[in-house]
C-alpha cells in the first residue's frame, strides 16, 4: 500500500489547513491517536522515540493550557511540536493562537475539523487510520455479496470460479473483485475489496478479460464487503469429496488472520448449477444465524413420524 500521508487525511476529511501547507507529505507511521495531556504537563513517555502519532487537541487541553501561563505554554508548546509530530488537528473548542505561532516555527501542520464532536472525530480518524494499518493479506479467489453476505469463492485454478461469479452479478448480486482478493482485519471483522489493479475486472475463460462496470453498470459494483463465507468449489472426482458431510449439521471454518470463518465445499460437475448452490448456502447461513436449524427440524421429522 501507497504511503500514508498527512495529505491523506487533509483529502479525505476536508480538514481546514491553518499551518504547514509545505509539509504536507510528511508519513504518518504509527497508529493512532494523542490526546497529549501529559506532554502539556511536561513529561513525554515518548521522547526518545522519532514515530509519532498525530495529535488531537480540543476542549479538555484547551481548558488546561488557560491554566498556565504565557510563558509556559510557549515551552510545552515547544516541547511538543518537535520535527517528528506528522499533524496537529484542532476541533472548534482549542482556539490557543500561540499554538499556531509555535507550529510555524517548526513547519508542522496544524488542521482544524469543524462541524463535529470530538468522540465522533475520533473515531472517523481510527476507522481511517485502520484502513493502512490494519493487517492485511491476499488470496486468490472471487469475492462477491449475495444477500448481504461476503461470499469469498475460492479453488483450485481453472475450476469455474470467475464464471460462477459472473453468473451471480447476472443475478443482480454484487460484484466487489475477482482473482486477486485484499482481506483486512479491523475490529474482529474481515472486510474484502479487489485490488487496484484488478478493479471492476473479471477474466472469463474464452471471453478474456472483461470489465463489468460497462458491461453491466456501477449499480453491481461494491467497493468492499465483510467476509462472512467462504465456499471452496472441488471437483466431483476429487477425494474432499467422500468426506463432505452431506447432512451439513454444522460449519468448518477456515482462519484468515486470526479470525474464524465458515465455509462450505461444494462439488463442481457439469449440468450442476453452482451458482444456486452458493445462494442456497448464503439463504442456509442467513437462517442459522437467525435461529433456524435444518437438522433440528429434521430431528422433530423423525419423532413426529416415530410417534404417529
Amino acid at each position: 500500500m501507497a504511503k500514508f500521508t498527512v495529505q491523506d487525511i487533509i483529502d479525505k476529511f476536508k480538514y481546514e489547513l491553518l499551518v504547514g501547507a509545505d509539509n504536507l507529505s510528511r508519513e504518518i507511521k504509527v497508529y493512532g491517536i494523542n490526546r497529549p495531556g501529559l506532554e502539556l504537563a511536561g513529561f513525554d513517555p515518548e521522547k526518545d522515540n522519532l514515530n509519532r502519532r498525530v495529535i488531537l487537541l480540543s476542549n479538555k487541553e484547551q481548558m488546561y493550557v488557560q491554566t498556565l501561563s504565557e510563558e509556559i505554554r510557549r515551552a510545552r508548546y515547544e516541547f511538543i511540536l518537535n520535527e517528528n509530530i506528522p499533524l496537529v488537528i484542532l476541533t472548534e473548542k482549542f482556539t490557543d493562537p500561540l499554538l499556531l505561532e509555535i507550529a510555524r516555527t517548526h513547519q508542522c501542520p496544524v488542521a482544524r475539523a469543524t462541524g463535529i464532536t470530538t468522540s465522533r472525530l475520533y473515531q472517523t480518524l481510527l476507522e481511517y487510520f485502520d484502513e493502512y494499518f490494519s493487517p492485511t493479506y491476499e488470496e486468490h479467489g472471487s469475492l462477491i455479496n449475495i444477500f448481504g453476505k461476503g461470499v469469498l469463492l475460492i479453488g483450485k485454478s481453472g475450476i469455474g470460479k470467475s464464471e460462477i461469479t459472473l453468473e451471480l452479478v447476472k443475478k443482480n448480486h454484487l460484484f466487489v473483485g475477482d482473482d486477486r482478493i485484499v482481506i483486512q482485519q479491523r475490529n474482529n471483522k474481515l472486510f474484502g475489496r479487489s485490488h487496484e489493479i484488478l478493479k471492476n475486472l473479471i477474466e472469463v475463460r474464452g471471453l478474456g478479460i472483461l470489465d463489468l462496470s460497462k458491461i453491466y453498470g456501477l449499480q453491481i459494483l461494491l467497493e468492499e464487503t465483510t467476509v462472512d463465507l467462504v465456499i471452496e468449489l472441488i471437483l466431483l472426482d476429487n477425494e474432499e469429496y467422500k468426506t463432505i458431510d452431506r447432512l451439513g449439521a454444522k460449519y468448518n471454518y477456515t482462519t484468515i488472520l486470526e479470525t474464524k470463518v465458515p465455509i462450505i465445499k461444494i462439488p463442481v460437475t457439469y449440468g450442476r448449477s453452482v451458482s444456486e448452490l452458493v445462494e442456497t448456502a448464503v439463504s442456509k447461513l442467513k437462517l442459522e444465524e437467525a435461529g433456524f436449524s435444518s437438522l433440528k427440524l429434521l430431528e422433530q421429522q423423525f419423532k413426529k413420524y416415530s410417534e404417529e
